[in-house]
């Protein structure tokens, strides 16, 4: 270890000529977790403050001419590179899937790249979508500039209480959330392709898939899984499945379509045919509308005041992409996690277990 007083500043080399860096002040970031440095030996190999360091990357300051020219120098990467506009980035679905032309989108950087998807598929909540520009011309094109609204954390998961998540973040800059709904397969896939910074993921205690090495994984919550049917409706889950189009279900990507499957399969019975809903909530409004039962978590049953057969229990975590591990909106993200307010909103909602919210897991469940 060199002592305190001779910072080690990195070669150049340590940085990756013309390596992707995200938009604003993360690329900071960016570059000192590639060049293996803590914030504290930046800062002193630079000249500056560990708090002024720390401000940079949050956002939350732009350095002058001689601590820009001071970190560029440290870290082996030109200056403009580090504080310049970025230049336009080829924008990706982060579902991976076509969006409507001139459609409102919700927009964010991943690395380098801009990612996108339909506005109505952020949030979580019944709203109108807060959309931050449109895809136009085979490209996502923000309303605005400069305003931080392509900053923020890209998370994807089926969990309404990632809209809670969103609403307790900053609405722009490198602190916000930008929530997508999808499956957990749609999460780890949009994770692992880079076009999303963190994925939500769920399946029976011992049986998550697998994870990828380095990934940041926060414990959220356990709910159960099951079918939601209209109060004072008999349940049989051999009667749904022999009525063919009896359960509005989930697509084959979800874990609790699976959870379906399992239990169908458990009672001898063939998979049922039914509707296909996009997400919990819209799951539990069908059966509200007329369906007889469909498959979606406790919570959302409880909210729609419907009866709720359950069929397995889940733990549901956030995992953070290793790339993205030190990113501005994580350390808050796990402040908002284990803190009184967001958990008494889900605990008031129902369904939530909450113990452990917000916890690292260090050890596979």
């Amino acid at each position: 270890m060199p002592a305190a007083s001779s910072p080690v500043v990195p070669s150049p080399a340590l940085v990756v000529p013309g390596a992707a860096l995200p938009a604003g002040s993360t690329r900071v970031q960016a570059a000192r977790t590639q060049a293996g440095l803590t914030q504290a030996a930046l800062a002193e190999a630079s000249g500056l403050s560990r708090q002024a360091v720390g401000a940079i990357e949050a956002g939350r300051h732009r350095p002058g001419v001689d601590a820009a020219l001071g970190l560029a120098r440290v870290l082996g990467v030109p200056v403009e590179e580090l504080f310049g506009t970025p230049p336009p980035a080829q924008s990706a679905s982060v579902l991976g899937e076509p969006v409507a032309e001139d459609g409102p989108v919700v927009m964010a950087r991943v690395g380098n790249r801009r990612v996108h998807a339909p506005a109505d598929l952020a949030g979580g909540q019944e709203r109108w979508p807060v959309a931050d520009g449109r895809w136009t011309d085979g490209e996502a094109r923000p309303f605005t500039s400069g305003d931080g609204h392509e900053d923020g954390l890209v998370v994807v998961g089926c969990d309404p209480a990632l809209g809670l998540l969103t609403a307790q973040l900053p609405p722009a800059g490198p602190r916000r959330m930008v929530a997508v709904s999808g499956s957990t397969r749609a999460a780890l896939a949009a994770m692992t392709a880079g076009r999303a910074h963190a994925a939500l993921v769920h399946g029976r205690p011992g049986k998550l898939p697998p994870t990828p090495v380095g990934v940041l994984r926060l414990h959220m919550t356990r709910w159960r899984v099951g079918l939601a049917t209209r109060t004072g409706h008999a349940l049989s889950l051999t009667d749904l499945a022999g009525r063919r189009a009896g359960i509005v279900q989930r697509e084959e990507g979800a874990s609790s379509q699976q959870a379906l499957l399992r239990a169908l399969r458990a009672q001898g019975c063939a998979p049922a045919d039914g509707p296909i809903a996009g997400g919990h909530l819209a799951v539990a409004q069908r059966v509200v509308a007329g369906a007889r039962a469909g498959v979606t978590i406790e919570p959302a049953a409880v909210h729609h005041h419907l009866g709720f057969h359950p069929l397995e229990e889940h733990v549901v975590q956030l995992w953070i992409a290793p790339e993205h591990r030190e990113h501005p909106a994580v350390q808050e993200l796990g402040g908002v996690l284990t803190s009184r307010i967001f958990q008494s909103r889900l605990a008031a909602i129902g369904g939530y277990d909450l113990t452990g919210c917000g916890t690292s897991i260090q050890k596979l469940p």
